[in-house]
């Protein structure tokens, strides 16, 4: 009798034929076996796709769990390969039970003594078993150790076998292309437990295989899969066969940046220890062009801050790394483990770590046979681990001239031999913070002395660090001509630059890191652009052609006459747009000015009335007359943005305006007086400093824009204290129409750090006019 259990689920046309089976003696099952076959065949050719899935679950159901007489077991084992389709996901362990279940089978059949059938039936329910289990890999390739667990399998070069029995031939479950992904994975996580001879042939077929797939449309996902065995503690081993068995990954760029960018996270959180090996092991395994993983390695610390750092040992691991992976011939990265050893050298002197002196030590020796004027190299590397940290927030930034005599020195020293210029010249684009940027790239620009020197710089373009890529293109614009098709200009190698060469390079330098998003972002209509500047372009030109009958004027009104001026004209300029724009539909640019007025007068207050602009106020406040004034006037340029409520930005550049005098009756005077000490005050605030010098037209109708670090650059070129060169302002400023336009409404050069802006506002000693530019 059938029981309860054994009804459930199966459907009604099958139903008959499993009462049956399941009443049959266990010595009759094998001579019955024929007559269920040909039943069950005739079944299969009438049944439904509904019942055959019915039956097939109740089938695994069987199978899976409960006790099963001999007949039953041998009717679904031979049966199953009709029974068990991957319509749906495939179920876990299905080898494992479908083995367990013959086992018990062929020993029933060894205890009635017919051995002879159970050989029989162990051949037919192999077979069936491994079509089984082929077409469950076909539809699910990426479930293979799922299907077969932990059973021990061999491979003979074409086909897997589990237990030298269950076969399943893997040119018929691989897929083509980036299908057959999941599948190599699956069977390099067999490696390990198969024998010696079948895990040569299988990770050499696993290679093969690999070798064909598109690499485009596998790099995704092979990524993936690496880099969660190396971010595991537990994934060293299989991150290394997964590398054997994907040589093309050694060559992946975008493999190497990612694992350098992991071990730096991975350095700063203090994750893991072992992730932390397993990062190095694996940038170490990047070794062949257009790859570094050495430089992937070393790049992960020379960012860091190992003074903030709660452990330094894992530091240590990674240099310990870099230095036993350190190739011949490479004097910048001798120069950047120097220096990186002299940093963690200091931090640890600062911890009272009792082995800082003797590492240190211990490493320049070893370094010591890998570079010639091993000495230089020494030193460059102690002035740099003394002197950048002074750049960053809360350090004592050396002066301008401190930094001219120390560029000048490093010139002298690094500049004398080819080696030296090498590794230096790498050594500034690559390690320098990006406080020192500015330093760096000029100490760079001295270096650069021969065809040579000027090759390597564009070779470093293709250097893993992004900071040295950026850092090129600028560089390497200044050195192609500054982008105006002519030839490279010589550079001097004495070091000593010239006023024209430190007036280009300071400009270009400044021009180009005032890119903060990456180009063109709000103003990306060619025809409005067009109208502003030709709007302030206008003001401009009308300012300083009047500018010979009123520069006896004072320098604040002035200015207030050119800020009056810019401020009518954009209200025209927003007239016109709204004249153009669709029915109802806002203007783009919003504009307003704010005003603050310092005037010395005895015993009295000056209030200036206020005046309605567009969508501000202009204010003019008074300060009391004993508050001594500052040479010229400055003037803070806010520049607030808001895209669509995507990109908010609120900005200021500081603009020091300066006129120019006469001699006598129409004799100019040859330099502005503006002091070399309030350039230096004025940049010791921001880098985000701009020099405004009012001129007559000569010979064009404009006002003259440098940045003050270009300024203070030229008062240093030629020996001033007291005042700028106008022949040197002449030739490297930029008209305020293209400054306004081209820079700050363009490329938001400003500094937008809250204290900088608060400082712009203070009612205080701030600067003594406010312009506020709003755009949304």
């Amino acid at each position: 009798m059938l029981l309860p259990s054994a009804e459930t689920g199966w459907p009604e046309s099958l139903r008959p034929l499993y009462e049956g089976v399941t009443g049959t003696p266990a010595s009759e099952a094998l001579s019955a076996s024929a007559q269920w076959r040909e039943s069950f065949a005739q079944w299969v050719r009438g049944a439904s796709l509904e019942e055959r899935t019915l039956a097939g679950s109740a089938a695994w159901a069987r199978l899976d769990a409960g006790e099963r007489t001999p007949a039953e077991l041998l009717f679904l084992l031979s049966s199953c390969g009709e029974l068990l389709w991957p319509y749906e996901a495939p179920p876990s362990g299905l080898l494992q039970r479908l083995r367990w279940r013959q086992e018990s089978v062929l020993g029933a059949l060894q205890e009635a003594g017919d051995s002879e059938g159970a050989s029989r039936v162990r051949k037919e329910t192999d077979a069936v078993v491994s079509t089984v289990l082929t077409r469950y890999l076909k539809r699910h390739p990426e479930s293979l150790l799922s299907l077969v667990g932990d059973t021990s399998c061999t491979f003979d070069g074409r086909a897997l076998r589990f237990e030298h029995s269950v076969e399943v031939d893997l040119k018929q479950v691989l897929g083509a292309g980036a299908k057959s992904i999941g599948l190599l994975e699956q069977l390099r996580a067999l490696l390990p437990t198969t024998p010696e001879e079948g895990r040569t042939r299988l990770a050499e077929f696993i290679r093969t295989r690999a070798a064909r797939i598109p690499w485009r449309e596998a790099s995704e996902v092979l990524a993936e899969r690496l880099f969660t065995l190396a971010t595991s503690p537990e994934g060293r081993s299989g991150m290394s066969g997964f590398l054997a068995c994907y040589p093309s990954g050694r060559k992946e760029p975008d493999w190497c940046a990612r694992a350098g960018l992991l071990l730096t996270r991975t350095l700063e959180v203090g994750g893991p220890p072992e992730v932390v090996e397993n990062l190095c092991e694996l940038l170490a395994r990047f070794d062949a062009p257009p790859v570094d993983g050495l430089r992937g390695a070393l790049g992960a610390l020379v960012g860091g801050d190992f003074e903030s750092t709660a452990n330094l040992e894992p530091v240590r691991f990674v240099l310990d790394h870099c230095h036993a992976t350190l190739r011949k011939g490479e004097p910048g990265l001798v120069l950047a483990l120097l220096w990186l050893e002299e940093r963690l050298f200091r931090a640890a002197v600062r911890r009272g770590l009792p082995d800082a002196f003797e590492r240190r030590s211990r490493v320049r020796v070893k370094l010591k046979p890998w570079s010639p004027e091993f000495e230089h190299l020494c030193w460059l590397a102690e002035e740099c681990a003394e002197l950048w940290p002074r750049f960053v927030a809360g350090g004592v930034r050396p002066g301008m001239d401190e930094l001219a005599a120390w560029r000048q020195e490093v010139s002298a020293r690094m500049g004398r031999k080819p080696v030296l210029r090498k590794a230096a010249i790498e050594f500034f684009l690559w390690c320098a913070p990006d406080a020192a940027s500015s330093e760096a790239e000029l100490t760079v620009l001295a270096l650069v002395r021969t065809a040579t020197d000027q090759r390597l710089v564009r070779k470093l373009k293709e250097h893993p660090s992004a900071r040295v890529r950026f850092r090129v293109r600028t560089l390497q614009a200044w050195l192609q001509g500054s982008g105006k098709g002519g030839a490279a200009p010589s550079v001097e190698p004495s070091g000593v630059a010239g006023p024209t060469t430190l007036t280009e390079a300071l400009r270009h330098l400044h021009v180009t890191r005032a890119v903060p998003l990456g180009g063109r972002t709000w103003l990306r209509d060619r025809d409005l652009e067009e109208l502003l500047f030709g709007a302030v372009a206008r003001v401009e030109a009308e300012f300083a052609a009047r500018y010979p009958e009123r520069f006896r004027e004072d320098t604040a009104d002035l200015v207030a006459d050119l800020l009056e001026g810019l401020r009518g004209t954009l209200e025209r300029v927003k007239a016109d747009l709204s004249a153009m724009l669709a029915q109802g539909q806002p203007a783009p640019m919003e504009l307003g000015f704010t005003v603050r007025r310092m005037r010395t007068a005895p015993d009295e207050e000056v209030v200036a009335p206020e005046l309605e602009v567009v969508g501000a106020r202009v204010a003019r406040e008074a300060t009391p007359s004993s508050v001594p004034r500052p040479p010229g006037v400055e003037v803070a340029f806010i520049l607030k943005v808001n895209v669509d409520g995507f990109i908010r930005t609120e900005r200021v550049a500081f603009v020091q305006v300066v006129k120019l005098e006469q001699r006598g009756e129409g004799q100019w005077l040859p330099a502005f007086r503006l002091g070399r000490e309030h350039l230096d005050a004025l940049l010791l605030r921001t880098d985000a400093a701009f020099c405004l010098f009012l001129t007559p037209p000569f010979p064009r109708a404009e006002c003259w824009v440098v940045p003050a670090r270009l300024a203070r650059g030229l008062t240093e070129s030629h020996r001033s204290l007291s005042g700028v060169p106008r022949d040197g302002v002449q030739r490297a400023a930029r008209s305020l129409s293209q400054w306004l336009v081209g820079e700050l409404l363009g490329l938001w050069s400003g500094d937008e750090r809250p204290e900088v802006l608060a400082w712009a506002r203070a009612e205080q000693g701030g600067p003594d006019f406010v312009v506020e530019w709003i755009l949304g």
